[in-house]
């Protein structure tokens, strides 16, 4: 049987992508990266291997972990930007520890729980998300480049759904079955704001500043602008006439900056750090400006430095800065890059 390196977490979903693969005849061997301390289902993992009566493997990525996610996502949000930690992790730590340990392991092909397929086409290995599976994750799998996607499955490319997955898990004898999805960020103490968390992380306190309407009117104080993400509604913690939203975070002046809905809407979103694993068709592309977004037309104007502008058919609600806009065409995931403001050009 071919052995195959699988992304062992303690969840539900990575236990089934073993049980997945063992139907196909694979040899799955458990990996699990170990990234932080904070509950990081390392037990859960070395269970869930037992249960499936495969060896179990821990690397080691604490340190890259810290240097290339942690240390960043707290440094761009001071910044007043909002990345993604997942779209950080993915490329620099979790699959590149995990292709790392196939390679120790004599494996050929990765394997991770995530709710996607690979499929060859124009030569090259392509992520597609499955039609009507609602928890789709291509969009946090963009970055990954050739060699990555050439090597590595998504066994849960064939299911229909997460009840689906849990189901699998019970008939099976997995403690994983009804484990709680994590919808939080992995590395934050639960409980731990943003704001608190980098405090704590790099011993500074966040500047208290003003929040200002468009206008510039001081409408209140807010504790950091690492508080705040653009499009938010909720904890604003000023009085203000109908519904505002944080529109812009200004970090080298300290201001975070309210407006109504409509001015968060842009049809005009540009990108920098934008990676393609295909040349973009002519027509017919799609992209959404966030992982929970609706993708829809667009037109992706390719600029020199690897920077782009997306040109949508429909406003997009408060693209923020930091977070990540994705391409698709037919539902293959064509690339995608970082979002570096909405609007018209300045």
């Amino acid at each position: 049987m071919k052995k195959i390196a699988v992304g062992l977490s303690g969840g539900v979903d990575s236990a089934v992508s073993v049980l997945l693969l063992q139907q196909e005849g694979f040899q799955p061997v458990g990996v699990f990266l170990r990234m932080h301390d904070v509950g990081s289902g390392e037990e859960d993992a070395r269970r869930a291997a037992k249960e499936l009566g495969i060896p179990f493997y821990i690397k080691d990525m604490r340190k890259d972990f810290e240097e290339k996610v942690v240390r960043p996502f707290a440094e761009l949000y001071k910044k007043g930007t909002t990345p993604n930690p997942c779209i950080l992790c993915n490329p620099a730590v979790k699959f590149r520890g995990l292709l790392q340990a196939a390679d120790a392991l004599g494996c050929e092909n990765i394997a991770t729980g995530h709710y996607a397929s690979v499929e060859t086409g124009s030569g090259r290995h392509l992520i597609r998300r499955i039609p009507g599976q609602e928890k789709d994750q291509s969009y946090m799998l963009y970055r990954l480049d050739e060699n990555c996607r050439g090597r590595l499955l998504l066994p849960l490319g064939g299911m229909p759904d997460k009840q689906a997955v849990r189901d699998m898990a019970e008939r099976n004898g997995l403690s994983a079955a009804d484990q709680k999805d994590s919808l939080d960020i992995c590395f934050l103490e639960p409980g731990c704001s943003h704001g608190a968390f980098i405090e704590k992380y790099t011993g500074s306190p966040p500047r208290p500043g003003d929040i200002l309407d468009a206008s510039g009117r001081i409408l209140g104080r807010h504790e950091g602008v690492c508080y705040y993400t653009v499009g938010q509604r909720r904890g604003l913690g000023v009085p203000s006439d109908g519904r505002k939203y944080v529109a812009a975070l200004d970090a080298e002046n300290n201001t975070v900056v309210l407006d109504e809905k409509e001015a968060l809407e842009t049809a005009t979103v540009y990108l920098r750090d934008v990676v393609l694993h295909l040349p973009l068709p002519d027509e017919g592309i799609t992209a959404k400006i966030r992982y929970r977004d609706q993708d829809t037309p667009v037109e992706v104007e390719l600029l020199e430095g690897n920077r782009a502008i997306l040109h949508f058919e429909q406003p997009k609600f408060a693209p923020a800065p930091g977070q990540s806009a994705v391409f698709y065409w037919e539902n293959c995931l064509l690339g995608g890059g970082v979002i570096e403001r909405g609007g018209r050009e300045q």
